[in-house]
């Protein structure tokens, strides 16, 4: 069911009057993506006035502040208010995170990600339409049955039976049409079990919520129809992994300021900055699009993920493509289904706006950089992305542009936790390891 702008408490009463809602879901993300959830019955959310007070909650028990002031509240944005289509009674509202003197909680991803867009408006860019593709795997929870093996880049678009997972995807795009999204389509993806849902462009922030609202209803429906739904970036060594392109572009007056008719890409100056402003903090950038460990593995040559830093139209081996499409836009093909979408459509809006004031460009480069040798990639000045999550986190740590858009108190939160999660990976034994050195 989708609710109309500009709620207000009467219209979210009569809603719930109208659908029998008993329980109501507030939904909200850790620092690093992971979807939280209470769970409200309808009377008290309405009797104990949260829609304007918010609920407590314990800040220190996900992550987002320390126990001596953990004390947080969450208050439901009712623009979000979702009758679920797939549970009985029940509806979703997504909650911005305050302090206790109900003012916005300087680390909470959401509230990040409208600051940044607050900051392109007051440079002259009134509206950041972005357009997610979310890649993932879908297995059956019992092993046996996970059966199909066939050559590795022979399952892009494949029709049933061979699509064995038809079926679930269909009821997924489905829940999510009545959800309120516009779908473009969904397919089989590369990968043995890998599927794709593409949908139209929306705006910064209803972006990076219906980045969550897929993850948390991919994986619900699996569960019901004894499935696994996995986001992780690199679940095979063998095979593709899980990316999150986005294409995003900038309007003034709903004109889309990244078009020009009359350039050879169809692409304006201010495009050209923004994607040298993307190129210019990429490597900082990684270790908010790219944020865990596993997500590294997906960063390897030879399974279409980029792996330099470079651009070029229609080009699937460079970091940012210009698609072959009429309403222009800016591809970012290096992020992964790990990514807080928060963070990330964050700190891509600052990186490229920093480009567009700063007047940073780069030449395109339309060969297949894959196959490019080392002196043709020191002859175009092409560099790599990090090579791992540790690289990524000391490169972010050197970008003081990032840190500061992003905000000091995230920065160093952010940077702490992921250098812990490094370290915990670096000390594991694993089977590898075994398999390696057993017998040195």
């Amino acid at each position: 069911m989708v609710i109309p702008f500009l709620m207000n408490q009467d219209m979210i009463k009569q809603i719930i009057e109208d659908n029998d809602i008993k329980w109501i879901q507030t939904h909200f993300t850790d620092l690093f993506g992971r979807l939280r959830v209470l769970h409200i019955p309808s009377g008290r959310f309405l009797e104990d006035n949260i829609i304007n007070q918010g609920s407590g909650f314990d800040g220190s028990s996900v992550g987002l502040t320390d126990v001596e002031k953990s004390d947080l509240i969450a208050v439901p944005d009712l623009e979000t208010f979702l009758v679920l289509p797939h549970e009985k009674n029940e509806a979703r509202v997504i909650a911005d995170i305050y302090n206790t003197s109900l003012q916005p909680f300087s680390i909470d991803p959401r509230y990040i990600l409208k600051k940044a867009v607050d900051m392109a408006r007051s440079n002259g860019f009134d509206m950041i339409k972005i357009s997610p593709e979310m890649e993932f795997f879908v297995l059956n929870q019992s092993n046996d049955k996970n059966r199909l093996d066939i050559t590795n880049n022979e399952r892009y678009f494949f029709p049933p039976p061979l699509d064995d997972a038809k079926d679930y995807r269909k009821s997924l795009s489905n829940l999510l049409l009545k959800s309120g999204y516009n779908l473009k389509y969904h397919h089989h993806e590369n990968g043995r079990f890998q599927h794709e849902i593409e949908i139209k462009s929306l705006d910064a922030v209803n972006a990076a919520d219906f980045c969550i609202y897929f993850k948390f209803l991919a994986k619900d429906i699996a569960n019901r129809n004894n499935l696994y739904a996995s986001f992780m970036p690199k679940l095979f060594s063998k095979e593709c992994g899980n990316g999150m392109h986005a294409h995003i572009c900038l309007f003034n007056n709903l004109e889309n300021i990244f078009y020009d008719e009359n350039d050879e890409y169809n692409l304006s100056q201010s495009a050209r900055y923004f994607i040298g402003g993307i190129m210019r903090h990429a490597k900082g950038l990684a270790a908010i699009t790219n944020p865990t460990v596993n997500s590294y593995k997906r960063l390897v040559p030879n399974f279409e993920a980029p792996i330099y830093i470079a651009w070029g139209r229609h080009n699937r081996s460079s970091l940012l493509r210009i698609a072959a499409k009429e309403n222009i836009d800016i591809e970012i093909r290096n992020a992964d289904p790990a990514a807080n979408p928060y963070l990330f459509f964050a700190a891509i809006i600052h990186a490229g706006i920093d480009g567009i004031k700063n007047k940073v460009e780069f030449d395109s480069i339309e060969k297949n950089i894959y196959t490019m040798r080392n002196d043709e990639l020191r002859e175009y000045g092409v560099e790599k992305l990090p090579v791992n999550l540790f690289e990524a986190i000391e490169e972010f740590e050197k970008d003081d542009i990032l840190k500061k858009a992003l905000g000091e108190e995230f920065s160093e939160i952010y940077i702490e936790k992921k250098k812990e999660e490094f370290q915990g990976y670096i000390t594991e034994i694993t089977d590898l390891d075994y398999k390696y050195y057993f017998n040195c």
